[in-house]
């Protein structure tokens, strides 16, 4: 199978849901997740690259560009960033001593230092992901 090409039976997928759903679920599969990311895999796949505008081109002859606009707005949102996730559920006291109690539900420091590394990345990723794809659907450019 020609991977590649998965685009087109993602599109034909995403006009049954939008007959059977509505809009707004066909929009969310063939937009936030389907083409977001196959821009992804387009970025180390020179095969993917080349199929980019066929894609649009499918996506803008199922979709109004308002729609596009109104999915792109909210795609891949995420609550924003809140540290408390990443410190202990006991505050420091002075004087007392955690040593190797399980302050981080079990994880030490470092690990969650880099959960929460990771979780800035993702979301940063995302970021750049759903900026490109409204570069991509509606010739936006960042400012």
């Amino acid at each position: 199978m020609d991977f590649h090409k998965i685009w087109i039976e993602q599109c034909e997928a995403a006009r049954g849901i939008e007959d059977e759903f509505g809009t707004d679920k066909a929009l969310k599969y063939l937009v936030e997740e389907k083409f977001i990311d196959f821009l992804e895999a387009a970025e180390t796949n020179t095969e993917f690259r080349a199929e980019i505008p066929a894609f649009v081109a499918e996506i803008k002859t199922i979709f109004e560009p308002w729609q596009l606009r109104e999915c792109l707005e909210k795609a891949r949102q995420t609550e924003p960033f809140d540290p408390s996730l990443f410190e202990p559920d006991e505050p420091d006291v002075p004087g007392v001593d955690y040593g190797d109690c399980e302050r981080y539900e079990g994880e030490d420091p470092e690990t969650i230092e880099k959960m929460r590394q990771d979780d800035i990345r993702d979301c940063t990723r995302d970021l750049l992901l759903v900026e490109r794809a409204r570069e991509w659907l509606l010739g936006d450019k960042p400012d």
